[in-house]
């Protein structure tokens, strides 16, 4: 099998994952937030922990009333909303997942600020959007899920006027993996993670500048154990939507989440660059 045909095989994979009735059930779980969050206490509600995440991108973004946003592997849409209801964003949220898009669109009917989302379908790795199109790109944990991460930050480059803002969050390698946790990692994101340097090496080969990253590792173990505790406590409903297979199969994913992040060598963090003018 070609490298293009595992690329592709993979990106099937996460398509037919977003597709399945089991995203569906996680909902039950995430809410509309589908990412880690800053959780504060034991009691602490995983929903609002995410949006606190979904929050501080945007404060370092400096995401203001009007901003021209694209966003990338959008989710059912919650970053959106919360763009466009507490910033005054104009937001494009797109997805390879029309099934998400499908409860996206649902879901902001009558939100606040529904006027400036569009929702539409589009490949982070081949955006259908002229260049210098928006003020702001943003992505939140997804890049993960790319085959080509180079090619996809030259998108967003593309897509981002000169002066314009990236604003992405991923989860990434710290130092070097020994086997064991090597094959965690792998086993969790078959592209691989890249680490925070090769992010920042990634974003200035892209044509960003004034790179900041901001360390969120000590937030991902506290968000994976949640989340499986959540998906555990909410089994019997959550194999109503989908179903009991499913349901264990979720629960062995999320166990490697929170494995590997306990080797250390899974982090978490923020980058917010510029685009070069002139360029």
């Amino acid at each position: 099998m070609t490298e293009s045909s595992d690329a592709e095989d993979f990106q099937a994979e996460i398509i037919r994952r977003y597709d399945a009735p089991m995203y569906r059930a996680m909902l039950e779980v995430y809410g509309d937030q589908i990412h880690p969050g800053f959780l504060e206490g034991d009691d602490d509600d995983i929903r609002e922990a995410a949006l606190r995440a979904t929050a501080r991108l945007a404060e370092l973004a400096q995401i203001n009333v009007g901003a021209n946003v694209l966003e990338t592997a959008c989710g059912v849409g919650g970053t959106a909303r919360y763009l466009a209801a507490t910033r005054g964003a104009r937001v494009v949220a797109t997805n390879i997942a029309r099934s998400q898009l499908a409860i996206a669109e649902e879901w902001t009917r009558n939100a606040v600020g529904a006027e400036r989302i569009r929702f539409e379908f589009a490949d982070y790795h081949a955006l259908p959007y002229a260049d210098s199109s928006f003020d702001v790109y943003w992505c939140q944990d997804s890049f993960l899920f790319s085959s080509d991460r180079p090619h996809a930050l030259a998108e967003a480059a593309r897509v981002v006027r000169p002066g314009g803002t990236i604003a992405i969050s991923d989860l990434t390698v710290v130092g070097t993996p020994a086997q064991d946790a090597a094959a965690l990692l792998t086993a969790i994101s078959a592209p691989g993670f890249w680490s925070a340097e090769d992010y920042r090496e990634g974003l200035a080969a892209a044509g960003f500048e004034a790179i900041h990253a901001e360390d969120w590792s000590r937030h991902a173990l506290p968000s994976f154990d949640r989340l499986a505790a959540e998906i555990a406590a909410r089994r019997t409903r959550l194999a109503a939507i989908a179903n009991e297979a499913d349901v264990a199969e979720t629960l062995e994913r999320y166990a490697l989440w929170c494995k590997a992040t306990r080797t250390g060598n899974l982090g978490w963090f923020a980058f917010v660059g510029t685009r070069l003018t002139g360029s």
